[in-house]
This record gives C-alpha cells, structure tokens and sequence, in this order.
C-alpha cells in the first residue's frame, strides 16, 4: 500500500469528525438556544431540519458538482464556507436568521460527502478503497459516540456560542490541512474501475451493466423500497440524536456534562452495530437480506417501545442502547444491497436517491416529532421512533433477495 492512501485515509477522517463536532453543537445546545429565544418544541425541531432542508435538496446535485469541479477543491472550499456560517451560527439573536444559516449549511455540506468519496476512490487502489472508505466514514458513527461528551464540557465551560467558534476554528484548520497536504491521487486510467463482467457474473450489478440510465434508476422500484427503508431508519436515528440530548436535560434534569456521557454510550453501542452489520451482510446474508434485517428491526422496535416505559434514566439509555444496536445492525446490508445491484455508471444517481430517503426523514422528523412533544409529550413523541422502525419492517418484507428478481423490479 503507497503511504498516500493512509495518509489521506486520516486527513479525510478529521474532516468529517470536525462535520459531526459541528452539528452537535447545535444538538446539544438546543435547550440552552430554546431558553434564550424563547421557542417551543416545534420551533426547536426547525432549526434541527432547516440544515436538512438544504442537504436534501442537494445531495444528488451536490455530487454531480464534485464531480465537474474536483473532489479536492470541494472539500477544501466547503470546509472554510462550512466554517464561516458555523461562526455566524454562534451570533445570531433571532430564530429566522438561524434557520437561514442552518439551511445555507445544508447546501454547503451536500457535495462533501460524495466529494470525499469520490477523494478515497482517486487515492487508493482497488483493493483497498472500500476498507478506507469504511474507516474514513466510521468518523460519523464513533464522532456521534465522542461528541456528546466533547461539545457538552465545551458548552459547559465557555457557552455554545463560543463552542461554535471554536467549531468553526478546527474547520478552517482541516481545510488548510487538505489544501496544503492532502496527496495527489493515484493515477486515473480504467484500472480504478471494477471489474464490471466479474460483478456480473457474482449476481452483485444488475445485467443492465453500463447501459442503464438515470431515467431507469429512477423508475426502478427496487431502488426506492430501499429508499423507504432508509427513511423509516432515519426518523429513528434523527429522532434520537435531536431529541433524546433535550428530554434527558428538561425532563431528567441533567447537567450538560452528565447529557453527554448519556448520549454518547448508545451511540457507541450503535456505532459497533453498524460495523458489525458490513460484516455479517458480506460474509453471511448478502443473499439473505431480510432474514438479517426484518428480525434486527423487529428487536429494535421492541425496546424502542420499553423505552417509553422506562421510569429511570439508566434503565432508559439500556434501552436505547439496545435498540440503536439492533437498527445498525440493517444500515450497512441496506447500503451494500445498493451497491450491488446498481451498475457503477449510475451509481453516484442510485446511492443519491437512497441518501435522499434518509435526508428526507432528517427533515422531516425534528419538526414531526416537536410538534408532538409540544402537544402531548416525549412519550409521545418517542413513540414516533417505533413507527419508524416499524415502517422500515414492513418494506423489507416487500424487497426481492434474487438478482433476477431484483432486475425486473
């Protein structure tokens, strides 16, 4: 392996851990921004899904763009503008201002995912470009795990606004970091692209092969049961990470401090889940698709419903912990399922189309969920988690398994 590969491998890390540091000052500073201006539960859960808004709007176009202007010159310029509204964010004193800026995020950070992708793809060879892309994206699972905790003692030391100076400090740091020492890629003749015949023949493309359109993507069913289940998955993981930081401070009455190591544990437990979930599909259910899901879903539902019923805050994040286990568990198949029945010409439009599913529900599940809490209660409102997961059972029962089927799907 050339050093450039590990070298950029952690260079990439940093720069979505510094993303996730970002959004949970906001989650976790919710209450504190609710108290200072003076908002309801509904109102809250908009400021969570305007920055949603915008990355859903253009998370399909936001790849096309990587692609035509460079993955490089994305990351490094969406880094400094990621940075510059994550400064403003720590000095606004109106509610409208603060959705503009959380949106005009959304937009920002919508290309940097594929752009980093698409960074790994130029910088690692064949061989090892999907272990580096698993390892560079872990910094999604572990840094929601980690987050909490850092951003809680920040907040509780110095405010979140001036946490989200600092925030906006380490951004434009890894941006001068990738502009300046992030290496070259590889090489870019036809060896980086997989071997589309053998793929074929596993069953893992669809015979479509290189000649399938965006327009065939689009009107494939397959595809957009997968997108539902993504949706029905997120309005857990969305929901929990806006909401449960604000019920375990409100309701529970917890120090700052004392809300982060609380969120942190079931995140890290999810984290583990979802690592695991890659493996187990690769290795043992990448043609047995819902025999590994639909059961995970099912326990998730389970203890996302005694959640509900948990009257301490020990016995509520064992809950938690359990169910966001389970649910990770059917992230990764969800996403590796994708990847194989979609040909690569259009596979930056198939993942965009899932990716929107989850964007979708991002948006939608902070507003969802505050009104309800703002009409009945959190009991309430973590009762919407269970529909989620209970939405994501039932389309996978509908999904096909057999390459053959998948096609005329």
């Amino acid at each position: 392996m050339k050093t450039s590969t590990p070298i950029s491998a952690i260079i990439l890390f940093f720069s979505v851990f510094v993303s996730v540091i970002g959004t949970f000052v906001i989650i976790m500073a919710l209450p504190l921004i609710a108290e200072e201006l003076q908002l309801n539960a509904v109102e809250q859960g908009t400021i969570v899904s305007a920055y949603f808004l915008g990355s859903a709007i253009f998370t399909i176009p936001g790849g096309m763009i990587a692609d035509k202007v460079g993955s490089k010159r994305i990351i490094t310029i969406g880094l400094v503008l990621w940075a510059i509204l994550t400064a403003f964010t720590g000095m606004v004193t109106g509610l409208a201002i603060l959705l503009g800026i959380r949106c005009l995020l959304g937009i920002i950070e919508a290309p940097l995912a594929p752009a980093t992708m698409k960074a790994i793809a130029e910088r690692t060879s064949v061989e090892v470009r999907t272990t580096t892309n698993a390892f560079v994206f872990s910094a999604e699972l572990f840094g929601g795990a980690i987050a909490p905790i850092i951003v809680g003692s920040m907040i509780a030391m110095m405010g979140w606004n001036k946490t989200s100076y600092v925030a906006a400090g380490f951004g434009l740091i890894l941006a001068l970091i990738i502009s300046f020492f992030l290496p070259r890629p590889l090489h870019t003749d036809t060896s980086l692209e997989p071997n589309i015949k053998t793929a074929k023949e596993k069953g893992q493309l669809s015979s479509a092969g290189t000649e399938m359109r965006m327009v065939d993507v689009l009107r494939n069913t397959f595809i957009w049961k997968l997108t539902g289940i993504m949706f029905g998955l997120n309005i857990v993981n969305i929901g929990v990470f806006t909401w449960i930081p604000t019920f375990l401070s409100t309701e529970k009455g917890l120090e700052l401090t004392e809300v982060g190591m609380a969120t942190s544990l079931p995140l890290l437990i999810g984290a583990i889940g979802s690592l695991l979930g890659g493996r187990l599909f690769d290795r043992y259910f990448s043609k047995k698709f819902r025999s590994m899901v639909v059961p995970s879903l099912l326990v998730s539902a389970i203890f996302l419903s005694l959640m509900l019923t948990s009257s301490t805050v020990p016995q509520f994040v064992f809950y938690e912990s359990v169910a966001l286990f389970f649910l990770s568990l059917t992230t990764q198949p969800v996403i590796g399922l994708t990847m194989r029945v979609i040909p690569p010409n259009v596979l930056g439009i198939g993942t965009g189309v899932l990716l929107f599913g989850g964007k979708l529900a991002n948006m939608l599940t902070p507003i969802a969920m505050g009104w309800i809490i703002n009409t009945f209660s959190f009991q309430f409102g973590f009762g919407f988690l269970v529909l989620g997961a209970m939405l994501a059972v039932i389309i996978s029962l509908w999904v096909r398994e057999r390459p053959n089927e998948i096609e005329r799907g």
